[in-house]
């Protein structure tokens, strides 16, 4: 069981445009959610792409930091994620944000089907 939940950058770009009504409950609510700070990179790095305006990246990213505690990564967590990257064929960024969950007692929450059949880890559709 699961005490909090952690929402991958897949699902908060889902919520900043509007593709997802079942994001949009879960970052509303009064929940207290967590996000790995890869995340931030992940969902700036996407804004850029699509070329939004600064002012609403910033809007995003705000967004994120005050409706979420913020995730560093350490020694740990690294260590733990390669063995699941290598286990699990994950890429470094999912490996990481999945470890950052799990180490939190957290439901990971993402549109990413790299996560299939990993446990706490519930795929948004």
């Amino acid at each position: 069981m699961t005490d909090s939940k952690l929402i991958d950058s897949s699902a908060w770009l889902s919520y900043f445009y509007a593709e997802n009504p079942k994001i949009k409950s879960i970052v509303e609510s009064d929940e207290i959610l967590l996000t790995s700070a890869l995340a931030i990179y992940e969902v700036k790095l996407k804004l850029l792409k699509d070329k939004k305006e600064p002012s609403l990246i910033q809007k995003s990213l705000d967004i994120i930091k005050k409706r979420s505690l913020i995730l560093s990564i350490d020694e740990k967590i690294s260590g733990d994620a390669s063995e699941i990257s290598f286990k699990h064929t994950l890429h470094m960024a999912d490996a990481l944000i999945y470890v950052s969950a799990v180490r939190n007692n957290a439901l990971l929450i993402t549109l990413d089907n790299d996560f299939r059949g990993l446990s706490n880890v519930f795929i948004l559709d």
